[in-house]
């Protein structure tokens, strides 16, 4: 029973739940699973709440 996080900005529910499925289905073919065993967290972040080099995204 694979848990993935996946950490990013804040997205829209389409594009989530796209990835959500695309994810599923990459584990589910390469691991044997079904799809109920993967389950996928997506920890969502506002730019301002990131920094990369030290620099804020919201300020990039």
């Amino acid at each position: 029973m694979p848990v993935i996080h996946i950490e990013t900005f804040k997205s829209d529910d389409a594009k989530k739940a796209d990835l959500a499925a695309e994810i599923t289905k990459l584990f589910c073919d390469k691991m044997n699973l079904k799809p109920g065993q993967v389950h996928i967290v997506f920890d969502e972040y506002e730019p301002s709440n990131w920094a990369t080099g030290g620099k804020l995204w919201s300020r990039m």
